[in-house]
């Protein structure tokens, strides 16, 4: 016999929680301890019971899912998974990057509940070879992230952001693209969070993240910054300090 495992649901809609409800009636194992349609409610529920496993919608109306999870991190025990379930398959790499344990897409079949039932079985929380799969099935699908603005989620793929800027006087950062077009990010955005995104992206002065696939050219005395064609008229310094680092990512001849 399989050992217990403790649920709660969290989604805004109370269709799919019942429908998820009624699926996992199939595994015996299974006891679900609460649901719920908000992330507040969410929040405390998983505070006060700590399950072990979570079924967490990424859009809820009070808050993003991967904000929740980010909220009481430190507040749940280590051994909890997550499971993001969501109907939009651009959400996959931020399920990823939040340790999520697995993903649904809506509608699932039950043969892929039941498989994420097995895995949760067969694997250990934080299982590197777990990710690993995930990530794996994320580059095959498709490379575009979402990236959360002020107005809204941007869609986009690393070739097509230039650069980062700081936009000092608005405390926020700012995306702007290969079409010239700019997007102002939350306020809590990092420079740590864009490095993070792609390997591609590196810091070159306190308020400019490149992608190196367009720098072309950094000159010794005055660490000024050229680019390739189409942005061969914008120009960056950077910092003393960065472009240390920025050398040590470079293979320099």
């Amino acid at each position: 016999m399989e050992p217990e495992i403790t649920v709660i649901i969290i989604d805004d809609d109370l269709g799919s929680i019942q429908k998820l409800q009624n699926d996992l009636l199939a595994f015996s194992e299974v006891r679900i301890l609460d649901t719920a349609t908000t992330a507040e409610l969410g929040k405390r529920h998983i505070l006060k019971y700590q399950p072990d496993l979570v079924f967490l919608d990424v859009e809820l109306p009070d808050m993003f899912g991967f904000d929740l999870l980010d909220d009481i991190r430190d507040d749940i025990l280590p051994n909890l998974r997550v499971v993001f379930y969501t109907v939009y398959d651009k959400y996959i790499l931020d399920a990823l990057r939040a340790s999520a344990f697995d993903y649904l897409l809506k509608p699932y079949l039950i043969d892929e509940l039941a498989a994420l039932i097995e895995r949760f079985h067969t694997t250990e929380p934080a299982d590197v070879a777990c990710m690993e799969r995930s990530l794996r099935k994320i580059l095959n699908r498709d490379s575009r992230f979402a990236i959360q603005t002020v107005s809204g989620l941007l869609l986009v793929r690393c070739e097509e952001i230039f650069l980062f800027q700081f936009l000092g006087d608005q405390r926020c950062w700012q995306i702007v693209l290969t079409s010239r077009t700019t997007h102002k990010l939350k306020m809590s955005t990092t420079a740590k969070d864009l490095l993070s995104i792609n390997n591609t992206f590196v810091q070159i002065s306190q308020d400019c993240i490149v992608n190196l696939t367009y720098l072309m050219f950094i000159e010794n005395k005055t660490l000024r910054c050229e680019f390739y064609p189409p942005f061969q008229e914008e120009e960056r310094i950077a910092s003393h300090r960065y472009f240390k680092q920025l050398r040590e990512r470079l293979d320099i001849i």
